[in-house]
């Protein structure tokens, strides 16, 4: 079977992107009994100019942590996501919409979290990372220097990398 591989591309136009956002919110809204949520899109598609995989990320904020139980497999697999448990983080329940199985190769990721927890401050806090230009242009190097890299060995660099930057973005403050 193979294995999901990277693809670090620049993004110069996110229209596309932004208009899925729109469309995945509007058919999560339309979930019966689905919990009160904000969302933000965050992540490459976001924005313009950078390198990424083209995968939009949504921050899916919900009030309470049991809330989030709300979003079970079976109502969310109806619409076509998928929990997946990749990164392993605390705090963060991921869906994906898998567009290739073969290569649970995905399109689309919910990442899931409680409003006001450490984890959801950290999601809001890297997004300066795109109004920055210093922190883009770091964040473009990381990319072009691990475009190579393995999916997993991708997402352990991804981790160290995120967080140094958390750590200077609360220094920049």
């Amino acid at each position: 079977m193979d294995k999901r591989i990277v693809k670090i591309e620049e993004i110069k136009d996110n229209e596309v992107f932004v208009n899925t956002f729109l469309e995945e919110i509007k058919k999560i809204q339309e979930i019966p009994k689905m919990p009160k949520c904000e969302f933000l899109h965050i992540g490459v598609t976001s924005t313009t100019q950078v390198l990424g995989e083209k995968i939009v990320d949504m921050l899916v904020v919900v009030e309470n942590l049991h809330e989030i139980t709300t979003f079970d497999e079976k109502r969310l697999n109806n619409i076509g996501y998928h929990r997946i448990a990749h990164n392993g983080i605390k705090g963060v329940i991921k869906y994906a919409r898998i567009i290739d199985y073969l290569t649970m190769s995905y399109d689309v990721v919910l990442n899931v979290v409680q409003r006001d927890t450490e984890i959801h401050k950290d999601f809001i806090k890297v997004r300066e990372v795109f109004n920055n230009e210093d922190f883009k242009n770091e964040y473009n190097s990381f990319k072009e220097n691990n475009r190579e890299l393995s999916f997993k060995e991708y997402s352990v660099q991804k981790v160290i990398f995120i967080n140094e930057m958390l750590k200077r973005i609360e220094n920049n403050d």
